[in-house]
């Protein structure tokens, strides 16, 4: 059964760069952006936050693990991810992706990134 959800992601610290990667690499996974905003820490790095929706089949959880494995492998590192999930009936997910969560899903989704062409 197929749900729509409304995402509200914060994340940091990212390049001016990475933050337009990151609105790519999310398009890809089927996230409509409604806004999104890039706040400055310094002159090189920003805070991304943006508010979007989807409609999925997948639970709130394996979407948000989804999509930080999606932003750490368009980024090729580490960022702090907080993902908010609003299911249509009013329940919210709340989900905070640390280092230690990059070193625990990045193995499982690394082996289901697509070959290098050469």
């Amino acid at each position: 059964m197929t749900i729509d959800l409304q995402l509200q992601l914060s994340i940091a610290p990212l390049s001016c760069f990475e933050a337009k990667r990151c609105l790519h690499s999310l398009a890809r996974e089927g996230i409509v952006t409604l806004w999104h905003e890039q706040r400055p820490f310094s002159r090189d790095t920003c805070l991304l936050n943006l508010s979007a929706e989807c409609s999925s089949s997948d639970s709130p959880q394996w979407l948000s693990e989804r999509l930080a494995a999606a932003i750490w492998k368009e980024t090729g590192r580490f960022v702090r991810l907080t993902n908010l999930v609003v299911s249509n009936n009013e329940t919210e997910y709340l989900f905070t992706f640390e280092e230690a969560d990059y070193q625990r899903l990045m193995p499982a989704f690394r082996l289901r990134m697509p070959p290098l062409r050469r």
